[in-house]
């Protein structure tokens, strides 16, 4: 189980040096971070510079809180006894038992029921694993290690964590990942590891990446961090064209297109004008809407032309008549 965390920034050498540092200890580790950011890879990275990468001796088994049901979740964790309702006639040991001597992911444990935080803080208190249906519990030496989206204080204001478990992670070993907006160095990186990967897995040699595209990329804020990212470049390799990397249009602007237009010129190399020219329209079309609160005659005088010309460019260029709220 090898995870790789990629990147040249300054936080992640940081990151790096906080994972070896927290490896070398026993307790409980809290990672905490925006989606998509990578938060299980360096739960997996702590668990292999601790125990080596194995899997056999000491075992790293996880779970995602978000998109389990409430009972689902309790079962994964604590497993359950023959005859319990709703749940399959056997019995069944949970991740807290299957994982002894290892480490056990719960990832966005803020979207778990207050009901099941509090049955997880009593296992990281007692370190007892009690099965659904059961009279006694197993003492089990597990390593936990949870996730959450932003820090504790911020979920106890807005009432997503159960405030004595709150209260507990105070005690955990705590890893803060930066989003990607904030290490762009990080971004021409990790597209590259991204367009390798991507193309060996589907078949595809000698992708090229522009200047032009990794510049689009490194000013995108990236809601949704490395996944979102990752999708981008999996979208991206699908429609490249004789080798070229193509970014789809919803990441391109005016600004971009210019400039690529003006480097195609100067090197010699082929493009589509029209394609071109309408990105550029549709972009200036789209600032001087929004600069006066759409109003479609405002914004038509102050372009030059006749409302009846803006609407025949928004239908054409599928630009919003009204703003999206």
């Amino acid at each position: 189980m090898e995870e790789t965390i990629i990147g040249r920034s300054k936080s992640i050498d940081q990151l790096r040096k906080q994972i070896a540092r927290v490896a070398r200890t026993p307790k409980d580790i809290l990672v905490i971070g925006e989606s998509g950011v990578g938060k299980g890879i360096v739960a997996k990275r702590v668990h292999s510079e601790q125990f080596g990468d194995t899997n056999g001796q000491h075992p790293f088994l996880s779970v995602n809180a978000s998109v389990i049901d409430d009972r689902e979740l309790e079962a994964v964790l604590f497993g359950f006894e023959k005859g319990v309702p709703g749940m399959p006639p056997t019995t069944k040991r949970g991740l807290f038992e299957l994982a002894e001597n290892g480490s056990v992911l719960i990832e966005e444990i803020e979207d778990a029921s207050f009901r099941n935080q509090m049955k997880i803080l009593d296992f990281i208190r007692y370190r007892v694993a009690k099965r659904m249906g059961g009279d006694e519990g197993r003492a089990v030496s597990t390593r936990v290690i949870l996730t959450l989206k932003r820090p504790p204080e911020a979920l106890l204001s807005s009432h997503k964590l159960y405030e004595d478990l709150a209260v507990k992670l105070n005690e955990f070993e705590s890893i803060a990942v930066m989003p990607l907006r904030e290490r762009p160095d990080d971004i021409p990186v990790l597209v590259k590891h991204f367009v390798n990967e991507i193309s060996k897995d589907l078949g595809i040699k000698d992708v090229a990446i522009d200047i032009n595209a990794i510049d689009i990329l490194v000013r995108h804020p990236w809601k949704e961090n490395i996944r979102e990212l990752k999708a981008v470049i999996d979208k991206s390799i699908l429609f490249s064209e004789g080798g070229r990397f193509v970014l789809p249009t919803e990441l391109t602007d005016e600004k971009t297109e210019v400039v690529k237009m003006i480097n195609n010129v100067i090197s010699g190399q082929e493009f589509v004008l029209d394609n071109s020219l309408d990105v550029i329209e549709k972009g200036i079309i789209e600032r001087a809407l929004d600069r006066f609160g759409f109003n479609q005659s405002r914004a038509a005088s102050f372009l030059g032309m006749t409302e009846q010309t803006l609407r025949y460019k928004l239908k054409r260029l599928a630009i919003p008549s009204a703003r999206h709220r």
